[in-house]
């Protein structure tokens, strides 16, 4: 049956009831426009705004030294790639850029994606087998959860941090499976929180498993050389046969892309076989330039990093104090949980009109019920900034 220009796209309907669905469980989404200033605030509808929604951890984005390494990168290569990297976009910035990167983080090799989520998405694919089994952390970000699935092996979700229930799951399918992989963020982007990477490597160990880590929101911030976690393994372990390290450009590196570091061979495997590397443009020059700009900053100057960790540990202590429900976080990722999805987001626009852009996290990024602020420090911030927005919390929390 033939429908005519003038009849209503009753097919299209289902669309609306979805959107009405959404908006019912003030769940919809919507994006702003904004304008960042070099000191890290936001101007939103003429309003400047203290920003605690970046993942510029460091303040790398706007500094000056990563500007130039990309301005320079643009005349010598372009704006872009404009090709795979199989086929001709991968230049020398690229391979200088991922053999420092590898030394860096002490292991043999690194590969660059355009994004963190491919680099999670294409790594899990390309090397777990569909006779395996994952095993996943059941708060991991969505990008593994994606992987797991596309990877077509079987997945199993321990519940999150538990090591006993992962070790039951390990016992009760274990000789089932080919290989066995752990796949783990590193600091969890919704809680703030650790893995625990000594104990989930010891499993790994005992159990003949690999180990996947997602560094993401770790690297550049925690531990004694920024590298992450894996810097607070006990010197002396042999880690680098059974971890394979993720991690991304976005975030405290001020650029974009994603990465991946571990053994050669592995890293050669992922080349042939991953392929949201294999099919996408690489990684734009200037993107490369901005992180290896970055690298060498957080290589030699650890105040940043430092200065991260103090303003965390402050804010989360005035938070508890006022008996603030902040979970178990342990980072520069502070959530206010606040559980209803509606209240969540009139407590942020309250907080826009005080001068503070504090993103509302609502399901499915959260679980049901768990609807929070999602604070995110970086070093642009200071001691007297935290006081202020303390103080307008405890008013806006009074008025929501």
């Amino acid at each position: 049956m033939s429908i005519s220009d003038d009849q209503p796209a009753v097919h299209l309907d289902w669309v609306q009831l979805e959107l009405d669905r959404i908006a019912f469980n003030g769940l919809t989404r919507f994006r702003r426009a904004l304008k960042f200033s070099p000191n890290g605030s936001i101007l939103y509808r003429g309003k400047n705004l203290v920003n605690f929604s970046s993942n510029d951890y460091l303040g790398l984005s706007q500094h000056p030294n990563i500007i130039k390494s990309a301005c320079k990168a643009i005349k010598a290569f372009g704006a872009g790639a404009t090709a795979s990297p199989l086929v001709s976009g991968y230049t020398r910035l690229h391979r200088s850029f991922e053999k420092e990167l590898a030394l860096w983080e002490g292991l043999d090799d690194s590969i660059v994606f355009p994004s963190g989520y491919s680099a999670n998405l294409g790594t899990i694919t390309a090397l777990v087998h569909p006779k395996d089994l994952i095993l996943s952390d059941s708060l991991n970000h969505a990008s593994i959860i994606d992987a797991c699935r596309l990877s077509h092996c079987t997945s199993r979700f321990y519940r999150h941090n538990n090591l006993d229930h992962l070790q039951e799951l390990i016992a009760l399918n274990r000789e089932k499976y080919r290989n066995l992989w752990i796949v783990s963020d590193s600091l969890f982007s919704m809680d703030g929180d650790f893995a625990l990477v000594k104990q989930l490597y010891d499993v790994a160990l005992k159990n003949d498993a690999m180990l996947i880590l997602d560094e993401a929101h770790a690297t550049g911030v925690i531990g004694n050389f920024a590298r992450g976690l894996t810097d607070l393994l006990p010197e002396g372990i042999d880690w680098q046969d059974r971890i394979v390290k993720l991690g991304t450009l976005s975030k405290a590196f001020g650029s974009q892309g994603g990465f991946v570091c571990a053994k050669k061979q592995i890293i050669n495997l992922i080349k042939n076989k991953a392929r949201p590397y294999i099919f996408s443009t690489a990684l734009s020059p200037a993107a490369v330039a901005a992180a290896r700009a970055s690298l060498k900053l957080i290589s030699k100057d650890k105040n940043r990093t430092e200065l991260i960790q103090h303003l965390s540990a402050y804010l989360r202590s005035k938070l508890l104090e006022l008996n603030i429900n902040i979970g178990a976080s342990e980072s520069q990722i502070i959530p206010i949980i606040i559980g209803d999805a509606s209240k969540t987001l009139r407590l942020s626009k309250n907080l826009i009109k005080r001068g503070f852009f504090v993103p509302a996290i609502r399901p499915p990024s959260v679980p049901k019920n768990t609807s929070r602020l999602r604070i995110s420090l970086n070093a642009n911030h200071n001691v007297e900034v935290l006081n202020d927005f303390i103080s307008n919390l405890k008013l806006a929390l009074t008025e929501t």
